[in-house]
């Protein structure tokens, strides 16, 4: 009996041999699926910069047009002072200063209404340098952010003689009303000045800047492009990363 129990045994085809169980788990985050992750992660976040300042740029051109100027919203501002002035505007300078340069920028625009109809105004653009010292001294506010409307007040004096008697002014316009200033931009750096025609304290007033850019629906529809085919780089980095692949289940032998 115990002979033929042997000898069956041995006839029996051996059992595969099982697997490991770390062989069924997935794959691992590898130093090339973490890069992937990175890169592809950093893309997609440069694409989305790059579609925001696109699409800003066509709604721009197509809904912010005013007499052919791409144009912002009025911003209120005023001073106990005797003037309003915005910060320096360097154009033509290096790094991001070529997106104002005369070559990229059209003439630009500035309108100014004063809340009082009846109160002459003076709007003039300037020489940074020429503004500062013409400024020094005097009592006047500074526009430091355009868009939020934050400002600056520094104290001081009156002015020592009236705006528009000045002769450094690249370009002015004074009188009653909304005064416009328009003006080809040129390489240096710029102050707009507003202020009484008479040189009086008080200020209120409303303001908009308005550019002519012949380039920025090309720049727009460049940077949609851009943006939509770094968007889709970058999604299938991410996706292959994402993707876990598990090895083949092991074979079963009847």
């Amino acid at each position: 009996m115990s002979e033929t129990h042997a000898s069956s045994a041995q006839g029996e085809p051996a059992a595969p041999t099982e697997r490991p169980l770390e062989a069924g788990r997935r794959e691992g985050w590898t130093a090339g699926r973490l890069t992937a992750l990175v890169a592809g992660s950093l893309i997609a976040l440069l694409a989305l910069c790059l579609l925001g300042v696109g699409a800003t740029g066509l709604w721009a051109d197509l809904a912010k047009r005013d007499g052919g100027f791409a144009t912002t919203d009025v911003h209120h501002f005023s001073t106990s002072g005797v003037a309003l002035a915005t910060e320096r505007t360097n154009l033509g300078t290096a790094g991001l200063g070529w997106l104002y340069s005369p070559g990229v920028l059209g003439k630009i625009r500035i309108r100014v209404t004063p809340s009082s109809s009846g109160l002459p105004l003076f709007v003039g653009i300037g020489p940074s340098d020429d503004v500062d010292r013409y400024l020094s001294g005097v009592k006047h506010t500074v526009i430091s952010d355009f868009r939020t409307e934050k400002v600056q007040t520094f104290e001081g004096g009156r002015l020592r003689s009236a705006p528009a008697s000045q002769s450094f002014w690249v370009a002015s316009s004074t009188g009653s009303g909304t005064r416009h200033v328009v003006w080809q931009p040129r390489d240096g750096s710029w102050t707009v000045v507003v202020a009484a025609a008479d040189g009086r304290t008080g200020i209120d007033v409303g303001a908009d800047l308005g550019a002519k850019v012949p380039a920025l629906l090309w720049i727009a529809l460049g940077a949609l492009v851009a943006g939509a085919i770094l968007l889709t780089g970058g999604g299938v980095l991410i996706a292959s990363a994402l993707r876990s692949r598990a090895p083949p289940a092991p074979h079963k032998e009847d």
